[in-house]
């Protein structure tokens, strides 16, 4: 920038020199001209002319003075205008070179950090280096440290898997073992005559009836007689009474019938107690056996009702029939009449319950058969909770020592042929 505006100048300082020399050259060539006129023609001229002309050199030498005073003038200020840009110059040229210094102090700065940077750099990349190889041989340690622990775990659990497959091993043995003698290994024998000699043998053919028989204890016997007939018509099956008061006429009747249309025989089997319904079944089955000290009780069909007059004599029609339809075929059975059968039940007893051990009972054809020895097949495992029919399952466990037991209320048309003197048993 200032290099520039100062030739501008010296190139303006040498034009106005230049025009200045030729106005001057100019003016002085106008006055010799003049001179040489005057001297040429001064013979011709008055010396009037000769003063005009006199004046005119006068007046031309003082235009060529003022001239030359102004160019002296212009001279001078671009002179000093020439100094002026010179010190402009030089005070630029010392700028420039102190910028250039300290730009070049800056580079030099700038070079001597980031050589230092760089030195860092490499003194922090090695460093990190070091750091990277540390830290692969700690891992490399630790790597094999994980490696030998892994391998330490691996054969203990090894061990552990070894051992606990030899306990596991010996826990089944022992737990087949354990079942091997929880149960009799042979195989189950069916007989088509199992009294024999006395003796009673009973196969896993049987259906124990015990409690008192409601709603439900039909089904449970009745599906095990189609079971027993579905899986061999041939061999008996075994109706088992435990303890047996009796119960639904409905529910008997349809147990009953069961056992009359099944082919495979249906044999009773009473232990126990067999009472009011359940002595019925027994009576009435194709063949029964009972332990001599077992009791059969018969009596007449029991029940009450409530409403008025008309309904209790519908009701007292319902027992009627009832009393007709289940005690007819023991009366039969017995070779009497079914009025004889109600005259001795109260000629045995003032209440009417007809109560005989098997062993006399026998001879009024209650009973078929008296065992002493009754062998039960069946048990072919330890015995566990056996499953009992519904009526024992709905009332054995709920009613231990308590003053009485509520039975469901029996449904239409039904009614209970249950031994209750001590009216355990009420709905």
């Amino acid at each position: 920038m200032y290099s520039n505006k100062i030739l501008f100048y010296l190139v303006s300082f040498i034009f106005a020199n230049f025009a200045y020399a030729q106005v001057e050259e100019s003016l002085e060539l106008q006055v010799e001209r003049t001179l040489e006129l005057q001297q040429v023609e001064q013979s011709d001229y008055n010396n009037q002319d000769i003063d005009i002309l006199t004046k005119k050199v006068n007046v031309l030498k003082l235009q060529q003075e003022e001239l030359r005073l102004e160019h002296a003038k212009k001279l001078l200020k671009l002179k000093q205008e020439k100094e002026r840009l010179s010190l402009e110059n030089e005070l630029y040229s010392v700028k420039e070179s102190n910028l250039l210094a300290e730009q070049i102090a800056i580079k030099k700065r700038l070079s001597l950090e980031n050589e230092i940077s760089n030195k860092k750099h490499e003194k922090l990349q090695i460093a990190l280096e070091q750091e990277l190889d540390s830290l692969a041989v700690r891992n490399d340690i630790a790597e094999a440290l994980d490696k030998q622990r892994q391998l330490k775990f691996e054969s203990q659990l090894s061990e552990l898997n070894f051992r606990k497959n030899k306990l596991d091993k010996q826990i089944v043995e022992r737990q087949k073992q354990q079942e091997w003698n929880s149960q009799v290994n042979h195989q189950q024998t069916y007989l088509q005559e199992p009294f024999v000699d006395g003796k009673l043998t009973i196969s896993d053919r049987k259906i124990s009836l015990d409690g008192p028989i409601v709603f439900g204890t039909a089904a449970y016997i009745v599906e095990r007689i189609h079971y027993f007939n579905n899986k061999n018509k041939n061999y008996p099956i075994f109706l088992v009474i435990g303890y047996c008061r009796g119960g639904s006429v409905m529910e008997g009747t349809k147990i009953l019938k069961a056992m009359e249309n099944s082919s495979a025989p249906v044999y009773v089997v009473v232990k126990s107690f067999a009472a009011s319904m359940a002595a019925i079944i027994t009576t009435l089955a194709e063949r029964s056996y009972a332990y001599p000290d077992a009791i059969i009780l018969h009596h007449q069909v029991w029940g009450y009702s409530v409403g008025n007059k008309t309904e209790q004599v519908e009701h007292l029609k319902v027992l009627e029939e009832w009393s007709n339809r289940i005690l007819s075929p023991i009366a039969d059975k017995m070779g009497i009449t079914l009025t004889e059968l109600v005259d001795n039940m109260y000629k045995n007893s003032s209440s009417g319950d007809w109560m005989e051990f098997a062993d006399n009972a026998i001879q009024y054809n209650w009973v078929d058969y008296i065992v002493e020895d009754i062998r039960d097949t069946s048990f072919i495992q330890e015995p566990d909770i056996e499953i009992i029919n519904p009526g024992e399952t709905a009332f054995a466990s709920n009613n231990v020592n308590k003053q009485f037991s509520t039975l469901p209320k029996p449904k239409p048309f039904d009614a209970y042929h249950l031994y209750n003197p001590d009216n355990y048993y009420q709905y």
